[in-house]
């Protein structure tokens, strides 16, 4: 009988590192999720590099689909949506709606443009095709905002980063003044907001 009550005790009394092995588990799995929230490798495709918030948007030249050039310098004076994409990127797929929506939002602002660069390796046909064919199959609204392609992501590597989808606001003065990783809803009035305070400035 004695041992028995023995035993039950014994397993009644848990040891005090049991609790805390859980609590450190949960802790690291958290920090997990919050490290890869910050480099916007949960909701989008691949890593993020640096950011270049509050620093000039770098010196580069990009070439339309439609065969137009813009350079940076090009842009001083308008507040700048540019957006990193791929066509292999689901969640990048995800916001084109959302950015159309900002597009047809601001479409008559001489003073906003909307900028979309694929990053895609293959030809400028290929990333069109694709296009093409989401804007028959996919999207309510066709796909109506400039898009550009930069094949072997020089532009991308100016501005640091690995990670799709990746969106920048620069203002008037060419200063990246917002930069998001991952998708998220454009076509909504708290980012309306962010656009039109720049415009205001």
């Amino acid at each position: 009988m004695d041992q028995i009550a023995g035993e039950s005790a014994e397993k009644k009394i848990k040891p005090w590192y049991g609790d805390f092995r859980l609590f450190f588990l949960m802790f690291l799995v958290l920090a997990m999720f919050m490290l890869r929230a910050v480099l916007g490798n949960g909701a989008g495709c691949g890593g993020a590099g640096l950011s270049t918030l509050n620093m000039p948007a770098p010196a580069v030249q990009m070439t339309g689909l439609d065969g137009a050039v813009i350079a940076t310098a090009d842009l001083k004076g308008k507040v700048v949506f540019l957006n990193f994409w791929a066509t292999w990127c689901r969640p990048c797929l995800d916001e084109l709606p959302s950015i159309q929506g900002l597009y047809r939002k601001y479409e008559g602002n001489p003073d906003f443009k909307v900028m979309a660069v694929s990053v895609d390796e293959s030809d400028d046909k290929s990333v069109r095709d694709f296009l093409a064919d989401y804007n028959r199959k996919t999207a309510a609204t066709p796909l109506a905002f400039p898009v550009f392609h930069d094949r072997d992501r020089k532009v991308a590597t100016a501005y640091n980063i690995s990670g799709f989808p990746t969106t920048f606001l620069i203002d008037k003065k060419g200063v990246v003044r917002k930069w998001f990783v991952g998708p998220r809803d454009y076509n909504d009035r708290h980012f309306f907001a962010m656009v039109d305070q720049l415009l205001a400035e």
